[in-house]
């Protein structure tokens, strides 16, 4: 065989890369949040500004990051992903529900290797999550039981330090056996910058009851949780720079304003991909004890 027609062949395969390189991929669309990836191993993430054409470079885009507005090209370019699908885990910390819907980020999880949970989205809007413990040496009725239902209203974008506003409104009915019954209301706002989302919720807890007589195996404890009780919570989760998928998540709780002895403080590490994500940390209360926490969850879809 004729050594020109290998280069030919070449030569049409290496236009033919080029040619792939340089074209504007069909779902990036102006305005959506994606992260991406360069040639080089950097990483940014920003959302589409406009789109540009160079006789030399080729095509790419201008692309508005937390570095500025900056011209790549797509030859430049190794994965672009939506950041929707890139953190799938922005719609809760460890407990606090964020303002985010899950979305398409339907998950399955295990929180403290005793409670079961899984969360749907419908569309971007509504979340519904729901579990249940599996606490040994507990009676099916004593065990620990939720759902939790949200509603996110569509985004506030901004151009100045935040990016997003999240505004969402829910409630939820929970059981500490099946006799002790928790009402609550919540409304929640969540800040979202390039690398942070900062979450603040204000709750109502509803119902009839004051005072629960708690049950597990032959133990019992008495708790006093007024009804009418507001309560408030904090959350944060901010990306560890130069570590990929490597977070750090705190919330702050107190469930009941008029008594600020009633909080609770869990920080800890995040590790996520685009299908699993694990939480260790560490839970302070100020009766006052420490707890380990830990939560693993699963998004298959």
């Amino acid at each position: 065989m004729s050594i020109k027609p290998l280069f030919l062949l070449l030569f049409i395969l290496v236009a033919f890369v080029q040619a792939v390189a340089g074209t504007k991929p069909k779902e990036l669309q102006l305005g959506e949040c994606y992260v991406i990836r360069l040639t080089n191993g950097d990483e940014l993430e920003g959302k589409v500004d406009s789109f540009i054409s160079d006789p030399e470079e080729g095509d790419g885009i201008k692309f508005d990051s937390e570095i500025g507005i900056a011209k790549i090209y797509f030859s430049q370019i190794s994965e672009i992903v939506q950041c929707s699908k890139y953190y799938r885990n922005g719609h809760k910390y460890f407990l606090l529900p964020t303002a985010i819907g899950i979305g398409n980020n339907h998950f399955i999880g295990m929180l403290e290797m005793f409670f079961l949970y899984g969360g749907i989205g419908i569309t971007d809007y509504f979340s519904v999550i729901a579990g249940r413990s599996f606490l040994p040496g507990a009676y099916s009725n004593q065990q620990l039981s939720l759902i939790n239902i949200k509603g996110s209203l569509p985004s506030i974008d901004f151009e100045d330090i935040p990016r997003n506003l999240y505004l969402a409104f829910g409630g939820n009915l929970g059981f500490a056996n099946n006799n002790n019954k928790f009402i609550h209301f919540y409304g929640v706002a969540t800040a979202l910058f390039y690398k942070t989302s900062l979450s603040l919720s204000v709750f109502y807890k509803a119902g009839s009851e004051d005072y629960y007589l708690v049950r597990y195996g032959i133990n019992s404890v008495d708790v006093n949780y007024p009804d009418g009780s507001f309560g408030v919570a904090f959350g944060v989760d901010t990306k560890i720079p130069h570590h990929k998928g490597l977070h750090f998540i705190a919330e702050l709780w107190n469930i009941d304003v008029q008594r600020p002895t009633h909080s609770g403080l869990f920080m800890g590490i995040r590790l996520a991909n685009t299908s699993v994500c694990f939480d260790f940390g560490l839970g302070w209360f100020t009766q006052p004890f420490v707890v380990p926490i830990a939560n693993f969850s699963w998004s298959p879809f």
